[in-house]
């Protein structure tokens, strides 16, 4: 089971993730992401200091993950699969850790170097994955295992 989260989460592009506003209401936005490749579990991702995702973190770091393709015919669609998943995201303090998750980030999305602004305006987070369920299509429409770290 992990082996197959981590080919999806190495051969997907878009994670989504939900995070709660300050009303309880919850907050869905795209992200670009990479996982330590020794330990699926942990997933990186970089963003602006200033964005109500960090202020939502802060708050409450629990977050709520997708990260799925599009299929475009109904073969496609038999061939699917994708996560969701729950997990905590935590601010990564240690220069380090930051270090190698850009290196891991940058490894997938090259173009992220070119990024406008100081590095100083960014943050990285790593998630800690809880539960997550794989959706795979390939053994039956809507196939749902779940693995719990």
């Amino acid at each position: 089971m992990k082996n197959k989260i981590k080919n999806i989460l190495e051969t997907h592009e878009l994670l989504r993730m939900a995070t709660l506003d300050s009303e309880g209401f919850p907050n869905v936005r795209s992200v670009d992401y990479a996982i330590d490749p020794e330990n699926e579990r942990y997933i990186y991702f970089t963003t602006f200091n200033n964005t109500n995702k960090v202020k939502e973190l802060e708050k409450n770091n629990k977050v709520y993950l997708v990260v799925d393709k599009a299929a475009s015919s109904i073969e496609a669609l038999a061939q699917v699969k994708y996560i969701r998943a729950t997990g905590k995201a935590f601010k990564v303090e240690k220069p380090e850790e930051a270090q190698q998750a850009m290196g891991f980030i940058f490894n997938k999305y090259p173009f992220l170097k070119d990024l406008p602004g100081d590095p100083s305006m960014m943050s990285i987070y790593k998630i800690e994955l809880d539960e997550v369920k794989v959706t795979d299509n390939t053994l039956g429409f809507g196939h749902v295992d779940i693995y719990k770290y």
